[in-house]
């Protein structure tokens, strides 16, 4: 069962045809604007309201492409989420744990970024073209190995 609700899912599908996933155009397509910037120290993602229910997102652009990435699904996913739980700012640190979400939310969150940046179904695919080994995918998806590695549910 995916993290992501059916009608995101129909939404984001145009971008999820091959990876790597476009969590950009994703966005996007909610409209969330992502942008890079620097950050301070320990918060990897930031989700701002800048108006009634608009909001901008912000990943560290100090942290590897692979971490901005997945920062971006999974403030993508407490966007999509628990829009309605987020006050003026949201800001994740490193751990991914964040102040006013609950574990249950940043592990939805946590969840939603896998399902949306690596779709089993894509593995499936990936594997079925012979590339089986962690490092490969990760490489194709545009994931770190460690998240990867979770998502096939191997030990880290």
């Amino acid at each position: 069962m995916s993290a992501i609700p059916s009608n995101y899912k129909a939404l984001f599908a145009p971008y999820m045809v091959r990876p790597p996933v476009d969590v950009l155009a994703c966005a996007r397509a909610v409209g969330l604007p992502i942008f890079s910037v620097e950050l301070p120290d320990g918060v990897s993602g930031m989700l701002k309201r800048v108006h009634a229910d608009q909001f901008e997102c912000y990943v560290d652009k100090s942290e590897p492409a692979v971490r901005q990435r997945f920062t971006a699904a999974h403030e993508l996913g407490h966007y999509v989420l628990h829009r309605q739980s987020i006050g003026d700012t949201h800001a994740d640190n490193y751990l991914l744990r964040a102040d006013g979400m609950t574990n249950s939310q940043e592990a939805q969150a946590n969840r939603f970024a896998a399902d949306l940046l690596m779709p089993m179904g894509l593995i499936s695919d990936a594997m079925d073209d012979n590339i089986r080994e962690v490092s490969d995918l990760a490489k194709l998806f545009e994931v770190s190995t460690l998240a990867m590695s979770i998502r096939l549910g191997l030990p880290t």
